[in-house]
């Protein structure tokens, strides 16, 4: 999973990306830079010890996640003035490394501080949510306009199912955003999406709204998720809200420190495990296990995926020649002690090809040699 960190300069997009991605990255000043900061940090996941000490296994690998921490944009964009908006804020190679994230994570600020102004003088999230929003339309449109322009030359010439499908859609996708409207509001069918896959629009991408507050609004802070519930109702958007400068504190703690400051403030979870579980759920991703005496490993895949996609996940040549799974749910399997024990109580079950795996499912892949 590869998720990008965007968001109005000095709102604290840094900050988030140390908390997140447990980094050191140098905070202040880095929104007019236009550089990007990058890490990748282990999805932390409690089910692997047991499960290593079944397959007796050498080695634990963790899923991870990419973060990217984009530049900010200055302009405070007006829901009115699309068709105005002459060029894109941010740089164009951070656009470029945008398009490749699965999910985008905006940073909306909500706490004051009068040594860190505003760039618009004061702090409005309705405001920045607009502004950051019509960046992308804005340079997703961009992309768009230029592509319906080579299609109407090619279809001039040749009137191919597939150009002309693509103009179809393009033009769904331009009217949805010259209405103010992001991509993702858009019911897009599997065939369609086909299609399009490959220019990785912004306004497509999920979307998770982090809203950045101070220590001092920790206490309110159920009520500030009330107050900006309104943005889950939007397709395929979650919103999280956090003190980054004080997550960013205990993520540079070792562990045991760690757990003392977070029961000191109050905190349940680091705000990396809140994250991470919101964007599995935003994302619709799921966790299954594979084990042997080598490694043990997490492996992520989305709701609703089959035996063979998983296999194809670990190597495509397990997807071509698959004959069945062995499957079981880690709880059951660590209860058990063994496959033989999983195996005598039942437990251990034989999947085919179509079989929608499930969360903490442990596969065991059947397949035959390809050449």
């Amino acid at each position: 999973m590869k998720i990008g960190i965007v968001g109005r300069p000095h709102v604290g997009k840094t900050t988030v990306f140390n908390a997140l991605a447990q980094s050191n990255a140098e905070i202040g000043g880095y929104a007019s830079t236009q550089n990007i900061n990058l890490n990748t940090v282990s999805v932390p996941d409690e089910r692997l010890e047991p499960l290593s000490e079944i397959f007796q296994s050498k080695e634990i690998k963790t899923a991870s996640i990419d973060y990217i921490d984009g530049g900010g944009t200055s302009r405070s964009a007006r829901t009115s003035d699309i068709g105005l908006m002459a060029k894109a804020e941010l740089d164009t190679n951070v656009l470029a490394e945008l398009r490749t994230v699965d999910a985008l994570a905006h940073v909306v600020r909500l706490f004051e501080d009068d040594t860190v102004p505003h760039v618009d003088g004061s702090v409005n999230a309705k405001r920045d949510i607009e502004s950051i929003n019509l960046e992308f339309i804005f340079a997703d449109l961009t992309i768009i306009e230029g592509r319906l322009e080579r299609l109407e030359k090619l279809l001039k010439n040749q009137k191919t199912p597939e150009h002309q499908n693509e103009f179809r859609v393009l033009t769904e996708f331009k009217q949805t955003l010259d209405s103010g409207n992001p991509i993702r509001s858009l019911s897009i069918s599997e065939n369609d999406e086909m299609l399009i896959r490959g220019y990785g629009f912004l306004t497509q991408k999920p979307m998770l709204l982090i809203f950045n507050i101070g220590e001092d609004q920790l206490t309110i802070a159920d009520e500030i998720i009330d107050q900006y519930a309104i943005y889950e109702l939007l397709h395929q958007t979650s919103i999280i809200v956090l003190a980054a400068q004080l997550e960013m504190e205990i993520a540079q703690l070792d562990s045991a420190d760690a757990v003392v400051f977070m029961e000191a403030m109050g905190l349940k979870q680091s705000a990396m495990e809140r994250f991470i579980q919101t964007s599995y759920e935003l994302l619709g991703l799921i966790t299954f296990f594979t084990g042997g005496p080598k490694e043990t490993r997490a492996r992520t895949l989305c709701k609703g995926q089959t035996a063979v996609e998983a296999a194809g996940s670990i190597h495509t040549d397990f997807a071509t020649g698959f004959v069945r799974t062995e499957c079981i749910n880690w709880e059951d399997l660590v209860n058990c002690g063994s496959y033989t024990e999983a195996k005598s109580k039942g437990l251990l079950r034989t999947e085919g090809k179509t079989y929608q795996v499930q969360e903490g499912d442990v596969l065991n892949i059947l397949a035959n040699a390809t050449s």
